[in-house]
């Protein structure tokens, strides 16, 4: 009777530490496939953010042009309204 009971403690503690290491492997196996996947993906993911970064500086470039013709064309307006006004009239001195 002692040695089925210490060949059932035996088979129980093997299985645990068996499957224990099989969890062990496949959460390792697991990690290296998503590590691999990771740097796989690094590449296009920097092409992406660098051309993203690219279209929002030409986006801002344009966009100091926009602003400094419409400036200068609003300084134009200011100028050319200050040349039709009339001048005025010298007025009358009463000494």
């Amino acid at each position: 009777m002692q040695n089925s009971s210490v060949s059932l403690v035996t088979a129980l503690v093997t299985g645990i530490v068996v499957f224990l290491f099989a969890v062990a492997w496949v959460t390792a196996k697991a990690a290296l496939n998503t590590l691999r996947l990771a740097k796989n993906s690094v590449g296009p993911a920097r092409k992406t953010f660098w051309s993203t970064i690219g279209r929002v500086f030409k986006v801002g470039v344009w966009l100091v042009v926009l602003v400094i013709v419409l400036i200068a064309w609003q300084a134009n307006d200011i100028k050319n309204a200050d040349e039709k006004k009339p001048v005025p009239s010298p007025s009358v001195s009463r000494r």
